[in-house]
């Protein structure tokens, strides 16, 4: 293999730009050595291989560099291996998923969605992903939490703050280790919502039966039948707060930016709102929100001719699978004719399948369709000033801002008049 087929996982610069090279580790080495005791797995099945068999590739290490080691109170679940990831995982799914709580939030993320673009064009444009999609995810999240506007507004920042920061790489930042070291205020916020819960459920007993919030929601289903530490509560807190917001954030964003590059598109789903779900996952094809997974291997292990040691970290790249030739005709185009095609990566795969990913699917389908009904193709332009500028995480993809502006392109009759340049 040539000295050159090769990269740095934790630098953005190299992972957010790099599919010609992923075709190129597709072509002549699927799965190879980077050096750093890492291997880069970049074809589809072997991908998939890689997540499914938890025995061998283990979610110990996480998305660390190797050496980093990280306590249950600030680890991802992502990071989680049996027997602590199993009842947690549950857990997680209880609050993301219990008492059919994405379609009971389908309305407000709908409500959310056009007050916000309704903000939008008053002001004639702005920052989709500050005016949006950020504020669209973190007041979903808050509604999950059973708490105000203007809470979802500080968890917005707090959420931008720690995912532009180096904190979910190495734990810690220039302010201090782990999420109470470096995003105290962030921590005792959530440490606060839970002390109220638990207090509410120990005066209340017909609060534990309530479905009120997500919070109740994991009190009452417990962690194997034991009580359910405070700080493994925010854990999951945690994650469904920063999981939720950061990667449908950049769900959204790489959708809108490709809808608004490509006018045929926005025109094609605006006639046809059935096109709708296929859109959102042929964008989470096209334009995963994060470009790989790491695993551990716990056994020495073949895949693909090539034999893993014991030890070696295992890169499982969901972009480079979600582009694989073998799986997809035409991968590198954004195309919303694909019959059937192959499930993407970008949710995972096997025993690790994000619990999350419905409550995305459906604020993303509430936020495109509030679009559709807003804006008239040619009413909503991206700004001639802007440019990409994705979020510094080097395992996640999405922009940073996304300015556009409200009014009509020339070569359209309807909308607001011809929009200066």
């Amino acid at each position: 293999m040539s000295d050159s087929l090769t990269f740095d996982p934790f630098d953005a610069a190299q992972t957010q730009h790099m599919w010609d090279r992923m075709r190129e580790f597709r072509d002549r080495a699927p799965v190879a050595r980077i050096g750093g005791g890492f291997v880069y797995v970049s074809r589809y099945a072997d991908v998939q291989t890689v997540l499914r068999d938890q025995e061998s590739f283990s979610n110990g290490g996480g998305m660390r560099p190797t050496g980093v080691e990280i306590p249950l109170h600030d680890a991802s679940i992502g990071e989680l291996v049996p027997p602590v990831h199993p009842p947690v995982r549950r857990l997680a799914l209880t609050a993301a998923h219990g008492g059919g709580i994405v379609e009971r939030l389908r309305p407000e993320a709908r409500r959310v969605s056009e007050d916000l673009l309704t903000e939008l064009e008053a002001q004639g444009g702005g920052d989709l992903i500050a005016g949006l999609s950020l504020p669209l995810t973190n007041r979903v999240i808050g509604a999950l939490l059973g708490v105000d506007r203007d809470t979802c507004d500080r968890l917005a920042g707090w959420s931008e703050q720690i995912m532009m920061s180096t904190l979910t790489v190495t734990n810690e930042t220039e302010r201090g280790v782990g999420y109470e070291g470096a995003f105290p205020e962030f921590t005792a916020f959530l440490d606060s919502l839970i002390d109220e819960r638990s207090a509410d459920v120990a005066v209340d007993a017909d609060a534990a039966e309530r479905e009120a919030d997500t919070i109740t929601r994991i009190m009452r289903s417990g962690f194997e039948s034991a009580r359910l530490e405070p700080r493994v509560i925010r854990m999951i807190l945690l994650n469904l707060v920063l999981g939720g917001t950061a990667t449908t954030r950049d769900f959204l964003g790489n959708l809108l930016w490709v809808l608004l590059e490509d006018a045929s598109l926005y025109e094609e789903l605006h006639a046809d709102r059935n096109l709708i779900s296929r859109a959102l996952d042929e964008s989470l094809r096209h334009d995963p929100p994060v470009l790989y997974l790491i695993r551990t291997c716990t056994r020495e292990t073949e895949l693909a001719g090539t034999t893993i040691a014991k030890g070696e970290r295992v890169i499982a790249g969901l972009a480079s699978a979600n582009r694989d030739e073998r799986v997809y005709d035409e991968p590198d185009q954004f195309r919303l004719d694909r019959v059937d095609p192959a499930q993407h990566m970008s949710f995972g795969y096997g025993p690790h399948f994000c619990v999350g990913s419905a409550m995305a699917k459906m604020e993303a389908e509430e936020a495109m369709s509030a679009l559709l009904d807003h804006f008239s193709p040619g009413t909503l332009r991206l700004d001639p000033q802007c440019t990409v500028e994705h979020m510094p995480l080097p395992y996640m993809l999405g922009p940073v801002r996304l300015s556009v502006r409200v009014g009509a392109d020339r070569k359209y009759k309807h909308g607001f008049g011809v929009m200066p340049e």
